[in-house]
């Protein structure tokens, strides 16, 4: 509860700064600038692990604990997936806590290499579509599934190149699959 007060202290200064400042209507480009690396830091400081932030408005981590998650939706995330499996030690509790919050919640489950399908990339790119413009947060046990599928994503569905696939994969948490995700992506081992 106290980290989620500071984290509300927080964005009331930020916001409270931005009322008062001597220009009162600051460019829409310039407040949005700001709030991805206020919400990478507040993100950071709570301790969630492998927090990231590839793109505007998402952020990509580690399994979140149970009051991390409820701090970050009063940081504003309004949707949360879960790239984890229900029987996965750590997984499993969030739907119920999520529950009558107010926010989205969805599971995709990958469970490892032989679950980056294109079935399963499609399913993926359906929540990304009702994710929209909303503030969300992607994560798996390390966000090394989350980095897989943003990859597979972007090259199979959105027509990214390759290389721009791979490279937001590794911006996103992408590790122990990446020779995995190269080898779909056609692009061959990283061994030299």
């Amino acid at each position: 509860m106290k980290n989620r007060n500071l984290h509300l202290a927080l964005l009331m200064t930020l916001f409270a700064f931005l009322a008062c400042a001597d220009d009162p209507s600051p460019p829409a480009e310039a407040v949005m600038a700001s709030v991805p690396d206020t919400l990478l830091s507040v993100v950071a400081e709570m301790g969630v692990r492998n927090a990231r932030m590839p793109m505007d408005r998402l952020v990509t981590s580690g399994q979140p604990m149970p009051e991390q998650l409820l701090s970050l939706q009063s940081a504003g995330i309004e949707h949360f997936v879960s790239l984890r499996p229900t029987t996965e030690d750590g997984a499993g509790w969030e739907e119920e806590l999520m529950a009558g919050e107010g926010v989205q919640f969805d599971r995709l489950p990958i469970s490892g290499s032989g679950s980056l399908t294109r079935d399963n990339v499609q399913a993926f790119a359906a929540i990304m579509d009702e994710v929209g413009e909303k503030t969300a947060m992607l994560y798996c046990a390390s966000s090394n599934r989350v980095g897989a599928m943003l990859a597979l994503k972007a090259h199979w569905v959105d027509g990214e190149s390759a290389e721009e696939a791979l490279e937001l994969g590794l911006a996103s948490g992408l590790t122990s699959l990446e020779s995995s995700v190269r080898d779909l992506l056609g692009l061959g081992s990283n061994t030299p």
